[in-house]
C-alpha cells in the first residue's frame, strides 16, 4: 500500500494497484514489478523488502508466482495496461496499448500455463466461452524453463 499522495497519483496514471481513499495498495505482482523496475521500495514495516523477498513472498501466496510475474512483465514492458483478471476467472485482464482504465475496457483475458501442463479441450472451450460472453478474447500465456513465454490466441469458429 502506499499513502504518499504524488506516488499514489502517479502509480494510479499508470495503471498500478487499486484506490483504496487515503492510499494505494498494489497486489504482490505489481510490488515486484514497481521494485525491480526501482520505482518504488517495499517495506514490511521492520525492513526493506528487495526483489527475492517480494518473490518469496508473492510464491509461498500463490501457485505459479513467478510464471505470472514473467507474463505481467513482459506485458507491461510492451507497454500494455494488466490488471487483475481474478473476477473473470482468469490470471490478467489486459488493455490494448494507449488505453487507461478511465478510458476503455480490457480487451484480452490472459490464462498463464506453465510449460508442462496439459489442457483438455473442454477446459479450452470453458475459457474462450467465458471470454466471449465477457466480449473479450482469451489469450493463453506459456511459460517455458527459460522464461521465454509463447502466446497463443484462441478463438471460437462458427460453420
Amino acid at each position: 500500500m502506499v499513502g504518499d499522495s504524488d506516488t499514489k497519483s502517479l502509480l494510479r496514471q499508470k495503471g498500478f494497484g487499486e484506490d483504496a481513499g487515503a492510499r494505494q495498495d498494489l497486489s504482490l505482482i505489481e510490488a515486484l514489478f514497481l521494485v525491480e523496475t526501482k520505482n518504488i521500495g517495499v517495506s514490511d514495516g521492520e525492513k526493506e523488502l528487495d526483489f527475492d523477498d517480494l518473490l518469496k513472498l508473492g510464491s509461498k501466496a500463490e501457485e505459479n508466482f513467478y510464471a505470472k510475474y514473467i507474463v505481467y512483465k513482459d506485458l507491461r514492458s510492451r507497454g500494455l495496461l494488466v490488471r487483475t483478471g481474478l473476477k473473470f476467472g482468469t490470471d490478467f485482464r489486459v488493455y490494448e496499448r494507449g488505453s487507461t482504465l478511465s478510458t476503455g475496457h480490457s480487451r484480452y483475458l490472459v490464462h498463464v500455463i506453465p510449460e508442462e501442463h496439459t489442457c483438455s479441450f473442454p477446459e479450452l472451450s470453458r475459457a474462450v466461452r467465458l471470454a466471449k460472453g465477457v466480449h473479450k478474447d482469451i489469450i493463453f500465456a506459456i511459460v517455458d524453463e527459460e522464461c521465454d513465454v509463447i502466446y497463443y490466441l484462441v478463438d471460437r469458429v462458427r460453420l
